[in-house]
């Protein structure tokens, strides 16, 4: 049985799925696309499991994630999912969310709604800052974008930047799961959960060559993304994940019911 299976090109998804995308494991075709597409796909029945945002298993009852094949999580800053403003945060009117963003579209407005008691507009945009902050007050980028603007200068104007890994730690005391595996349907397939796991396993014994990949890449230094993957980015889906994500579950009911 060949397995169909999405993966992003984020820095940060490597480790899970390195191994996959290098062919060195068997039986997997790999589809590679952006999170908010390969979400799409999967609905349709295309795939049999993706590296999604992990607000598509929250959002859409068919949905499931696979905790034992691990997760993309923060137990405190994120470093790549981050708000830019050039206003201070209590008077933030507008919002340029990244397109291709779905779970830190919705940390975004829970933090900002619930957490900060505000209402701004939002607005979606490609991930291009300067773009973004001549619309709004305040642009949210995440992904490799987000790490090569948190590596950088600021960029002149900005009054803070609000890295929302750190914002929902300090508000909640949890990790913050913002992608994983996720199969349509009630996942009950154990070769699909070994071959995500082995992947897992694999890539992340591999850290040290996705780091000069990446550097080359992204233009980042080596030492920069190799500590981004192994100090920042948590890969296990564990109990303080797991309650994590259900609180970012309740929020995002509450919010959604206004």
């Amino acid at each position: 049985m060949t397995y169909r299976v999405g993966t992003v090109q984020y820095l940060n998804a490597k480790p899970l799925t390195w191994a996959l995308e290098q062919g060195w494991i068997e039986g997997v075709e790999v589809v590679s696309d952006v999170p908010s597409a390969l979400a799409a796909r999967l609905l349709a029945g295309e795939l049999d499991a993706a590296m999604l945002s992990s607000i598509v298993a929250l959002r859409e009852p068919l949905m499931q994630v696979i905790p034992e094949a691990g997760c993309i999580a923060a137990d405190g800053p994120v470093q790549s999912v981050l708000l830019f403003t050039k206003v201070h945060v209590e008077q933030i009117a507008r919002v340029a969310l990244d397109v291709s963003s779905l779970t830190a579209a919705g940390l975004t407005r829970v933090l900002l709604e619930q957490r900060y008691r505000l209402r701004p507009e939002y607005i979606t945009m490609p991930p291009d800052l300067g773009a973004m902050l001549a619309e709004a007050d305040a642009a949210l980028l995440i992904g490799d974008p987000g790490l090569a603007h948190y590596v950088a200068d600021q960029p002149a104007g900005l009054y803070d930047v609000l890295d929302l890994g750190r914002e929902w730690h300090e508000w909640t005391g949890y990790p913050f799961v913002f992608a994983a595996w996720i199969a349509r349907n009630r996942h009950d397939d154990p070769g699909l959960a070994a071959v995500l796991r082995r992947s897992r396993e694999m890539s992340c014994a591999a850290i040290a060559d996705i780091a000069r990949d990446a550097a080359a890449r992204l233009g980042l230094g080596e030492m920069v993304c190799r500590h981004y993957l192994e100090r920042v980015i948590r890969y296990q889906f564990g109990e303080r994940e797991r309650k994590g994500y259900e609180l970012f579950g309740a929020y995002l009911r509450r919010e959604e019911r206004g």
